[in-house]
């Protein structure tokens, strides 16, 4: 399934080794990679625990003409003491904006916050001076820090669906900044692309790339992809690690997990002196496209 069109992109190569020498290489290359494979086997822990977050169990909004929102966490006038908080992750809201309305200006401080636009187009201003629109597959990103206010607005002709999600910075009294990155299909096209980077190293995944990654107060990571049916990424979270993976579209399965469009999935790995905790995760029969918000763990 194809969930927007396909850009073609250019690869360059380097120089061709002499046959001897790239025989050679390819040889030595092949078995390094086999023992790299047979070490990380070996060094694997248990798979990561995954827990569903369906749906259906989601708080939608109170009905109003130009929103509906569903929250994963307690927000607004919805609160749930069981659902608070996923390590730094606070909020996350999938929203659906009418056009020609939004969320006018209104004041945030000490949060980190970023949008992930869906569909449609989504237009930020803020007290900084910063204003733009941005759509399908573009990150939006504001540190309120010290104190902000901003507005998000759908100035277009037609709905807008964005995830809107909140972390706990590091700490408090951060200078309030703002960043945004564009991207095309192709960059998350059966691949994984880490749109916002933190504090911390990025985890060491096969096919994960950073050319633009925000910069985040908090040790965590947001990776994005937007796969063909049957395209599989075999993972693991580390150590002390933690993740929050959310399927915006399509189905898919998280290890033994299945997934269908807008559940959620709470992802833990061991403790301190745990080995490396397997993760698969496989796109499913209409493809997927799924965010992951990969963190410390909390407890």
């Amino acid at each position: 399934m194809q969930f927007a069109s396909l850009r073609s992109t250019s690869v360059q190569f380097q120089p061709q080794l002499l046959r001897t020498d790239r025989l050679r290489a390819l040889r030595t290359a092949a078995t390094a990679h086999a023992a790299a494979q047979s070490s990380a086997a070996g060094a694997a822990g248990p798979m990561a625990s995954v827990t569903l977050v369906p749906q259906g169990g989601l708080h939608v909004s109170k009905p109003t003409w130009w929103l509906e929102s569903r929250f994963h966490f307690s927000f607004a006038d919805y609160w749930n003491n069981e659902k608070m908080n996923f390590g730094a992750l606070r909020v996350l809201n999938d929203d659906l904006v009418k056009a020609k309305a939004g969320f006018g200006a209104h004041p945030h401080r000490d949060a980190e916050i970023f949008s992930y636009i869906v569909s449609g187009e989504l237009s930020h201003a803020d007290s900084m001076g910063n204003r733009e629109a941005l759509p399908r597959g573009c990150v939006q990103y504001m540190s309120a820090g010290t104190g902000v206010t901003h507005s998000e607005m759908n100035d277009g002709d037609e709905t807008c669906r964005f995830l809107q999600i909140w972390l706990t910075p590091d700490r408090r009294g951060h200078a309030p900044q703002y960043g945004s990155t564009r991207y095309e299909r192709a960059d998350r096209h059966n691949r994984l692309l880490r749109i916002l980077g933190g504090t911390g190293p990025a985890p060491a995944w096969p096919q994960l790339h950073s050319p633009h990654s925000i910069s985040l107060h908090q040790d965590a990571n947001v990776i994005v992809s937007e796969s063909d049916a049957g395209t599989r990424f075999d993972l693991s979270l580390g150590p002390r690690r933690q993740a929050y993976l959310i399927c915006i579209e399509g189905d898919m399965q998280v290890n033994d997990q299945k997934l269908g469009m807008r559940d959620g999935a709470r992802i833990v790995g061991g403790g301190s002196e745990a080995a490396p905790a397997p993760l698969s995760i496989t796109a499913g029969s209409t493809g997927a496209h799924f965010l992951v918000v990969e963190m410390a763990r909390s407890d």
